[in-house]
């Protein structure tokens, strides 16, 4: 009986010994590693939602990154929001490579994601490029750090270190994209020997990035895709210092993961697009001359809580639109118009303001879409239809926009505006872009 008693005791105290931290990495690394490649392509939707920071008092002259660091510890500086803008976009994950779309578009475009992001602070990596290169990497050191409490329950937390000749983290820089050395912090579940939290940090940027360090954590989870379930994040978060001393934020959610099972069709923004099964003739006669004016209202409402640049809006054409010297009806009154909103900002500094781009993409009726190129109707812009006169305000795209995409500017001090349902706005038709 006291053997038998013993026996029991020394069972319980086995069971509750807590698991060796380096047998934990090991098991999660080799988790990781094995899983990658039975990771079948798949999308999901990213929200980006971006805050800009700005010092309320500005120094002068600019203090030194290191000084930078030292006050960020200190908190010694306030700073104040001043911009926020979303996006959202579908991006198609295969082979650990992101192709981009906006969200709801039909294809995957050829341009690299950060072409169709555009200006404005953007990073890719925790839907797997970070994990490949900082657990199949032989370059990469780590250390354990201990046992933490987080919202995933208790982890065991390891330092680790990417040095610059092992890593494939690519900045920005100029033209070029130059690798980083970095380092940071994983999460692991000690008994499901998942990832949960992981933390990568950089201050060795080069100068052309005028960025003193640049941080990224993400939470991950295990996602059904499938017929498996894969370790893919559900937030993260990159937060920029800028040797300026402005902070931008970066929140990116990620909702709706899918196996994508049929091959990604790449197009060029300005190819024409059948809708129905009509033919190429069909479509090419529901082309629109440029010069022509189209009045259009919105649909449904914008409400800048949730729209975010990359969503689909539907308009109705208010007036028939004819031809210039016939005046035959090309576009019935009633027919639908897709558009995309292209930007989602909101200006907190005076004026406040919200600006809510718009581009005209196709317009469809009888069955048959077509795209349609368009640009605001200046006159309406500026009451001038005689061209721009001494006094006029000029409006001018943002750099590296299209003239296309139409900025509606909305002034309030209120955190949220909705853009009615109903609303109108006057375009004129051009011809079909030249270029991709």
């Amino acid at each position: 009986m006291r053997g038998g008693f013993l026996f029991v005791v020394a069972g319980v105290l086995s069971a509750q010994a807590p698991p060796d931290p380096t047998e934990v990495l090991a098991q999660a690394r080799d988790k990781i590693v094995e899983s990658r490649p039975r990771l079948p392509n798949y999308t999901c939707v990213q929200t980006v939602d971006r805050s800009y920071f700005r010092r309320a008092v500005q120094p002068n002259p600019f203090p030194s990154c290191s000084q930078m660091q030292a006050e960020d510890d200190s908190h010694n500086h306030d700073l104040d929001l001043y911009l926020t803008d979303r996006l959202r976009l579908d991006v198609k994950v295969s082979g650990g490579v992101e192709i981009g779309s906006w969200a709801g578009a039909t294809q995957f475009d050829a341009k690299s994601i950060f072409e169709l992001v555009g200006r404005g602070p953007f990073g890719t990596g925790a839907l797997g490029t970070f994990l490949s290169d900082i657990f199949d990497n032989g370059g990469t050191s780590f250390a354990y750090n201990g046992e933490v409490l987080s919202d995933a329950g208790n982890l065991y937390q390891y330092s680790y270190a990417v040095p610059l000749g092992a890593s494939h983290y690519l900045v920005k820089a100029g033209r070029d994209w130059p690798a980083i050395a970095y380092e940071g912090e994983v999460g692991i579940d000690p008994h499901s020997l998942d990832l949960k939290r992981l933390v990568v940090r950089s201050n060795r940027l080069p100068t052309e990035t005028e960025t003193c360090e640049v941080v990224t954590n993400a939470d991950y989870a295990r996602i059904h895709i499938g017929t498996g379930d894969y370790l893919l994040p559900q937030r993260s978060r990159l937060h920029l210092a800028m040797v300026s001393t402005a902070e931008d934020e970066i929140v990116t959610t990620y909702s709706g993961c899918r196996e994508y099972q049929s091959e990604s069709t790449i197009h060029f923004e300005g190819d024409p697009a059948i809708a129905g099964g009509k033919t190429a003739d069909a479509v090419a006669s529901a082309h629109l001359p440029p010069g022509l004016p189209i009045s259009l209202e919105l649909i449904a409402p914008i409400d800048t809580d949730v729209a975010a640049a990359g969503d689909v809006v539907m308009e109705r054409v208010r007036k028939p639109v004819r031809a210039a010297e016939t005046k035959e009806i090309l576009v019935p009154a009633g027919a639908m118009v897709r558009g995309r909103i292209m930007r989602m900002q909101h200006w907190m500094t005076p004026p406040s303001r919200f600006d809510i781009g718009i581009r005209l993409e196709s317009w469809e009726t009888d069955g048959v879409s077509a795209p349609l190129y368009a640009e605001p109707d200046r006159s309406e812009l500026t009451h001038n239809a005689g061209g721009s006169k001494r006094g006029v305000p000029i409006n001018l795209p943002r750099v590296g926009q299209s003239d296309r995409v139409r900025i509606f500017q909305f002034a309030t001090d209120r955190k949220r505006y909705v853009m009615p349902r109903g609303f109108e706005s006057k375009w004129i038709t051009t011809g079909a872009p030249s270029g991709p």
